[in-house]
């Protein structure tokens, strides 16, 4: 018996109903797995803002929230670490007609200079020597010997240097060397004229610990075919230090430059530890932040205090963003 439908082509109608059921199903599917898919990520997401949260909280509270309420400070007279009556900018124009100001701005300016030339150029000159050593077991001991100095504690490094080193009587190490050649004892951190000189002279030959290693990683990973090929095309050292090595460690140098500034404004416990911002009352040491220190801790003029640090803030920022520039345009002249 044969079927009245055999041989009839299917109704197009029916077969277009069961390829858009078909496309449902799979769309349906597809838009679960998406939405499964989306709700796994915000769960992601939420685990991970829970994590970070109390490293947020703590950087609002102790690194934001200070600051902020230092800015809002400058704008008021107080004795207490508390929102005064408001003046304006006062405090401001006091801080910038304050003779005291402006010779702890020179005292820190010698500092950050001579710091930055003295000590980076020492150090890049001792990791050169190291880099170009054969020996690796030589290499190894001098590298040991320049990084033993970091584990002293800086108090007890500063101390030392002032009770030891700088002592001011003749039994002083300075001394005791400069009087084998007839030399009278110096006052040194105990003299006006000298006391300045003895800061910038502690921590002599400013050789060691992390800058040193920073300068010697960035020597290391110079591409070694590269100097063998300027060797070959008869370089000297000189010119293998100013055209290859220094051009390929711009990125270690304009880290120590901007952090160089930074902290020489912000250093004041050489000053706390040695001389208290004198001898004498003619600010031979003094240093904006020693200032900030003495203006709120002792005098209690927390006000004043903030807007010496606000300014300090902003010339330290202006000085920084000027050595990036500098820096970033070495780079592009280099490229």
């Amino acid at each position: 018996m044969v079927s009245p439908n055999r041989g009839r082509p299917m109704n197009n109608s029916k077969i277009e109903q069961e390829n858009i059921s078909a496309e449902t199903e799979i769309k349906s599917g597809n838009e679960g797995g998406n939405a499964f898919v989306v709700r796994k990520k915000k769960k992601y997401q939420y685990q991970a803002f829970i994590w970070i949260a109390p490293a947020i909280v703590l950087l609002l509270v102790f690194c934001y929230y200070p600051p902020i309420y230092s800015i809002i400070l400058s704008f008021t007279e107080s004795r207490k670490p508390q929102i005064g009556e408001f003046v304006g900018f006062a405090n401001y124009v006091k801080a910038l007609t304050d003779k005291m100001f402006w010779i702890g701005m020179r005292n820190v300016l010698v500092c950050i200079v001579v710091g930055l030339i003295a000590g980076n150029l020492l150090t890049f000159i001792i990791a050169e020597l190291l880099n170009d050593c054969k020996s690796t077991r030589t290499s190894n001991i001098y590298r040991f010997l320049f990084i033993v100095p970091m584990v002293v504690p800086g108090l007890v490094g500063m101390l030392i240097w002032k009770n030891i080193v700088f002592n001011p009587s003749s039994t002083g190490l300075v001394n005791a060397f400069l009087g084998l050649f007839g030399v009278e004892a110096q006052g040194w951190y105990a003299s006006e004229s000298q006391a300045l000189l003895s800061i910038i002279l502690t921590g002599f030959p400013w050789v060691g610990g992390p800058s040193l290693l920073i300068y010697l990683a960035g020597l290391q990973n110079i591409n070694g075919e590269m100097v063998e090929a300027a060797k070959l095309d008869g370089i000297t050292v000189p010119q293998r230090v100013f055209y290859i090595d220094l051009p390929c460690i711009l990125g270690q140098l304009k880290y120590f430059l901007v952090t160089g500034i930074i902290g020489g404004f912000q250093a004041f416990t050489w000053q706390l530890i040695y001389t208290g911002g004198g001898p004498g009352n003619n600010g031979a040491t003094m240093v904006p932040g020693f200032m900030i220190y003495d203006t709120a801790f002792n005098e209690r003029r927390f006000g004043y205090a903030s807007a010496i640090g606000v300014i300090l803030f902003i010339i330290t920022l202006i000085l920084t963003l000027i050595n990036m520039r500098m820096t970033r345009n070495v780079q592009t002249e280099e490229k």
